[in-house]
């Protein structure tokens, strides 16, 4: 499992804990899980909770593990997260440039469709409004 470069003092990488494989999960209130439900070549990533700064590590690390698994395509459901702050859309614009191809599955919080809408980025980003849409079912 890929790990943040930036440690704590206690050892632990800062932002996030490894509970399992393929779980990653934040000191706060944001996991992420691999579904393993999807195609072969795609990794379904399942996120829970709020991200932001201090959470988004575990977001980084899941996704830096889809990509050393060699991923043709990730999917990021995004239904269960509550609240999205800058440094989590700085993460998914970054994943879309080094993921071979990145969408994003709602349905979305009203948060997160806003904060697509006041950034402009719903027109960037690949979104799917549920996994029926994005071949996932």
């Amino acid at each position: 499992m890929t790990k943040s470069p930036e440690f704590a003092e206690d050892g632990v990488p800062q932002g996030f804990v490894a509970s399992g494989p393929h779980a990653y999960k934040s000191r706060g209130v944001a996991k992420v899980t691999r579904d393993s439900s999807a195609p072969p070549d795609t990794w379904l990533l399942v996120l829970r909770g709020e991200f932001d700064r201090d959470t988004v590590p575990c977001l980084r690390a899941a996704l830096d593990d889809a990509q050393a698994g060699g991923a043709a395509r990730i999917a990021l459901d995004l239904s269960g997260v509550t609240f999205g702050d800058s440094s989590f859309l700085n993460e998914l614009l970054e994943a879309r440039t080094r993921a071979g191809e990145l969408v994003l599955v709602g349905p979305f919080t009203g948060q997160i469709r806003r904060l697509f809408e006041l950034t402009g980025t719903g027109g960037i980003l690949s979104l799917a409004p549920d996994r029926d849409s994005a071949g996932l079912a």
